[in-house]
């Protein structure tokens, strides 16, 4: 899947030893934002999903075929995790923001992959069971098309509450390379789904829905090029304008892509199943909530003067946080060595990892 790259774009040269200039706190504050929805968003479709489904990769393969090659590649994500943990404290403390801001973007897509591999490794693990059925695959994969109507969404709302100042060529141009790619991979499914549908209305559907993305966002991306060649909050509103119709496009898209009758039919699991999947997606939880904790308390920390009365406590926590990032690796690792676990999924927002 494509991942939203934006951040990577307002580097703004090498880093004050004072702690970092404005434009480089608000970059990483930026950053923080950005990879906080991007986790949580992977672990509400995947870690939070009421059914149990295998990840596909972007060729429509399964990520993995056995439980062992999940199981091995997610704790060497776990390891990588562990080091850019500390790198990103690290950083921090020496005041380089940019490549704090840097290596907390390499985190954010390597806890989306751990996370992605965690549930395929518990999808694996629970059909695995005794009296366990394996999923059914429609024509629509509800994760990829949904991750890319999020990924539209951001990117047009960075446009839309950005200041003009940092809407830099550089920033739009990533802007314009992710929207085209999301829109590209809801072209591909949608065209193989009305390829492949048997229903009439469906067929044409899918095709009336691309052009109706295709148009509205060939409109959006010359907004876009304007803003780039000529600055202003006249052709910046423009893109706010044009942006609207490409969000209701997508939306309606991935709303009809995504109905019953297009996913197939979700595993089913067995109760023996049901306890080694939510010990894997358990300790999954545990990261991915403690990697937020992160990334809220890097945003304090960018926020806020080192002068600050709070700035020894917002230090404090993003420590505890990075501790917290380390007993989740631990306890997932266990669960997938073990497929069990000493506890269930942590306590979070039953709707959300807020």
């Amino acid at each position: 899947m494509a991942s939203s790259s934006s951040g990577r774009s307002t580097r703004e040269g090498s880093s004050s030893p004072l702690g970092g200039s404005v434009q480089q706190r608000k970059r990483l504050s930026f950053i923080c934002d950005a990879c906080k929805a991007k986790v949580q968003m992977v672990a509400d479709l995947l870690l939070l999903s009421s059914e149990t489904r295998p990840v596909m990769t972007s060729e429509g393969v399964a990520l993995a075929d056995t439980f062992d090659q999940c199981r091995d590649t997610v704790i060497a994500r776990t390891k990588e995790l562990s080091i850019l943990t500390h790198d990103i404290q690290s950083q921090l403390n020496m005041g380089r923001f940019t490549e704090a801001g840097d290596r907390l973007l390499e985190m954010a897509d390597l806890v989306v992959s751990l996370t992605e591999c965690s549930t395929h490794a518990a999808y694996l693990a629970a059909v695995e069971s005794p009296g366990s059925q394996a999923c059914l695959p429609g024509l629509v994969d509800r994760y990829k098309v949904t991750r890319c109507r999020h990924e539209v969404d951001q990117s047009c709302s960075i446009l839309r509450l950005s200041p003009l100042a940092d809407l830099t060529p550089q920033v739009l141009l990533e802007l314009s390379q992710n929207i085209s790619t999301n829109l590209k991979t809801l072209t591909d499914i949608s065209l193989v789904a009305s390829e492949r549908s048997k229903d009439r209305f469906a067929k044409e559907q899918f095709k009336l829905s691309v052009k109706s993305i295709s148009t509205s966002g060939t409109a959006f991306l010359a907004c876009i090029k304007e803003v780039k060649t000529q600055p202003s909050e006249l052709t910046r509103n423009r893109c706010i304008l044009f942006s609207a119709a490409l969000v209701q496009a997508v939306s309606a898209l991935v709303g009809f892509a995504t109905e019953p009758q297009f996913l197939g039919k979700a595993a089913s699991v067995s109760a023996e199943g049901k306890g080694v999947q939510t010990a894997v997606l358990g300790g999954a939880m545990s990261v991915v909530s403690a990697c937020v904790l992160l990334t809220q308390g890097l945003r304090d920390v960018a926020q806020h003067p080192e002068s600050s009365s709070k700035m020894a406590d917002y230090r404090e926590r993003l420590r505890n946080s990075a501790c917290a990032v380390s007993d989740g690796c631990t306890l997932l690792t266990q669960a997938l060595r073990e497929r069990s676990s000493p506890r269930t999924l942590p306590p979070v927002n039953s709707h959300s990892v807020n």
